[in-house]
């Protein structure tokens, strides 16, 4: 029996390949956003903290220098927090981009895989309609044969 081929296969795979590594794109650029996050909540819990420290050193007499070390390295931690923040949104488009990119090659991939369900589905109708029209030869050859060996 005869086999299907697809015309276009190599530009399925192509587009197959296209594909992963859109996707593989998007997982590193999302490995990253997942880094970053956990930075910052990382910060935001040694802000945290710090403030708590801060808190518990206030009870007695107050030495301004320590206060002052206390605010210095507060602030020096909510400006990293604030660095991690401004690399989050300047990553987020690019993770927008990166999954409209992975989607449209995904799109891309499935048209030539309808195209090619499709032509698969024509292709079997027409070798049934052969395999039909072949039986249908061979019946009335067998019934012409018959009807003249009993005319003989």
């Amino acid at each position: 029996m005869a086999r299907f081929v697809f015309k276009l296969q190599r530009a399925l795979e192509r587009r197959m390949q296209i594909e992963e590594e859109k996707r593989a794109a998007f997982a590193r650029i999302d490995a990253v956003r997942v880094r970053l996050e956990e930075g910052l909540r990382a910060r935001q819990a040694e802000i945290q903290s710090s403030r708590e420290a801060w808190r518990n050193s206030m009870v007695g007499a107050i030495d301004p220098t320590q206060l002052r070390q206390h605010a210095n390295a507060g602030m020096g931690l909510f400006r990293k927090a604030q660095r991690t923040v401004i690399e989050l949104s300047g990553l987020d488009r690019g993770l927008q981009s990166a999954r409209a990119a992975m989607v449209a090659a995904a799109q891309d991939r499935r048209a030539l895989e309808m195209l090619r369900d499709s032509r698969a589905a024509e292709w079997r109708r027409a070798e049934e309609k052969k395999e039909r029209d072949q039986l249908d030869e061979f019946g009335g050859n067998l019934a012409q044969r018959k009807q003249q060996e009993g005319q003989a």
